[in-house]
């Protein structure tokens, strides 16, 4: 039998994967790209391309609403609903069932998006959205679009530490400070640093702290005995 007829019946004996099959996840996710994916998590955009491919369908209208917009008063919270319909190519399925609607919503605030998008809620909530309702509707079990993981979130309600120290340089300044018996007050005003309140401190300058700490640490006899003294200062 020539080889490209028999590659032909190979792939004729081999049974389609269908949503209610265990591999059916393994299978959806070995369609997208490896850019397609951050840390193994699919990107909405991925599923967004792969849909059709999946689902042997038709998408025929994909669509945003805003229901919450962010405000002082809702923590500056987003909330966006988005819906999907198709229309699946399967000629034994009647027609009455072969179009189907997905929803999925989303909403995104200060405390549960990365600070570098926090100041864009409705377009996190919407991309968050879309990617629940394609996984939704690709009936994928156990996985979480990228979109929808946050890793470094926003540390202060008013949504405005994104350039300014964090909760994990605070912590560590002060576990150096203790351990050295510096004044981290006495030690900012001689850096030039302001101290009116410490969660005001630019980022950098927590940098330019931690660094100082750490030339301490290696050589304690550099440490000037005006900062020594650890107080609370936090």
């Amino acid at each position: 039998m020539p080889r490209k007829k028999a590659e032909e019946q190979n792939n004729e004996n081999i049974e389609k994967v269908t949503p209610n099959d265990q591999g059916w996840t393994d299978y959806v996710l070995e369609l997208l790209a490896e850019d397609e994916k951050i840390m193994g998590n699919p990107t909405t955009d991925g599923l967004r391309r792969i849909f059709e491919i999946a689902l042997d369908c038709v998408v025929t209208d994909s669509s945003s609403q805003v229901v919450q917009c962010p405000d002082p008063h809702n923590e500056k919270r987003a909330t966006v609903v988005h819906s999907m319909t198709y229309v699946l190519n399967d000629s034994a399925l009647p027609q009455e069932i072969k179009k189907r609607t997905v929803n999925g919503a989303a909403d995104v605030y200060w405390g549960n998006c990365d600070k570098v998008f926090r100041n864009h809620p409705v377009a996190v909530a919407e991309t968050r959205a879309e990617g629940r309702a394609l996984r939704r509707g690709l009936k994928l079990r156990k996985v979480v679009a990228a979109e929808e993981i946050a890793e470094d979130i926003e540390d202060d309600p008013n949504g405005n530490s994104v350039s300014k120290i964090s909760t994990n340089q605070i912590n560590f300044i002060d576990v150096l400070s203790k351990r050295l018996n510096v004044d981290v007050l006495k030690l900012l005003n001689k850096l030039d640093i302001s101290s009116d309140s410490v969660y005001n401190i630019k980022h950098e300058e927590a940098v330019g702290l931690i660094r100082q700490l750490n030339s301490y640490q290696q050589n304690t006899d550099s440490i000037p005995t005006d900062i020594t003294g650890y107080i609370e200062w936090k």
